[in-house]
């Protein structure tokens, strides 16, 4: 009977019941990134994947194009900045396409949208179409995550830390959770284990999306360069536990003694949150054969240049220069 069900499957009524491996995969990141009070980039990036069983079907992808249309009903249409198509493997052809719509105050030769195109508040209608296929949907900048540093209960200015004195740091929101310390693949089997209990617990393997989630850590480095040092995660991590690198939650203010970090040293805090859209909300395309994830992705990063102050030989230099003046 074995026998006989196998030749079933290989007969060719079955062969046809096969479906074919024809997909459209879109990953759509909406990201707010803003550095000290310098820049503040706005983006919104699409990763397209399109499977297809009939390698044909992969023909003229790389005329697709994304269609932006701000709440005032400004409009913009890009070209793919990347295009790649791998042959078939077994059954499938892929083609991965990469969309970015760019807004950075920072670095303006880097934009692709008008200047200020991101700045509105409201949904953002997107139309994607890829040869035969078309995606549509809205999304928007999710509320901007802040942080502040200060010293002797003064606003840090100029991007410059005094060595002589301790640092505080406050965050709005002041408590959030979940919270990582680690910036790294979500998927990663770390982030896996934060939530085994659960998943087995509820009969369901699947790791559940956490929405919203957060990211916070502190690292030092070398004012000239070169890699940075994780501070110790227990230091600002409510909780921490070794070998895990995930939390329930933690809060602010932070203090940090002034021994912590030294002249010539930069201290950097990256602060941000993920909100993982529901299904039903975000991008939509053809019923069959579409999936599709949309993130938003609010990020505040403070770096602070540790000095030292002036020696009082220095100081009376100065006060010479000012003087002859």
């Amino acid at each position: 009977m074995a026998l006989l069900g196998a030749l079933a499957l290989l007969a060719p009524g079955a062969a046809r019941s096969v479906p074919e491996a024809d997909h459209l995969r879109v990953e759509c990141v909406v990201l707010r990134l803003a550095v000290n009070d310098y820049t503040v980039r706005r983006q919104v990036k699409l990763l397209c994947t399109l499977t297809a069983s009939d390698e044909s079907r992969l023909a003229g992808v790389e005329g697709a194009q994304l269609t932006i249309t701000s709440p005032s009903g400004q409009g913009v249409t890009l070209a793919p900045q990347q295009v790649e198509i791998l042959p078939r493997v077994f059954k499938a052809a892929n083609a991965k396409l990469l969309f970015k719509a760019i807004d950075d105050t920072g670095a303006p030769s880097l934009n692709n949208v008008p200047r200020g195109f991101f700045t509105a508040p409201g949904q953002y209608r997107l139309r994607l179409s890829i040869r035969d296929q078309t995606v549509e949907g809205e999304v928007e900048f999710g509320e901007p995550v802040s942080l502040r540093a200060e010293q002797g209960g003064k606003i840090v200015q100029h991007f410059s830390l005094s060595a002589e004195q301790p640092l505080d740091i406050l965050s709005d929101p002041a408590e959030f959770g979940p919270v990582y310390f680690r910036r790294q693949d979500l998927t990663n089997f770390l982030f896996q284990l934060a939530n085994m209990d659960q998943a087995l617990g509820g009969g369901d393997f699947r790791t559940p999306v956490e929405s919203p989630l957060y990211i916070f850590q502190v690292r030092i480095g070398d004012m000239g360069g070169g890699p940075t040092k994780l501070l110790d995660p227990a230091r600002y991590i409510n909780g921490y536990q070794p070998h895990l690198i995930r939390s329930e939650r933690t809060s602010t203010p932070l203090h940090f003694d002034a021994n912590e970090f030294g002249p010539g040293q930069v201290v950097i805090v990256d602060f941000l949150r993920q909100d993982t859209l529901p299904d039903t909300e975000g991008l939509h395309g053809p019923q069959a054969n579409f999936s599709s994830r949309t993130v938003v992705i609010d990020q505040m990063v403070v770096a602070l240049a540790v000095e030292q102050p002036p020696i009082a030989a220095e100081l009376g230099k100065a006060a010479a220069s000012g003087g002859k003046r």
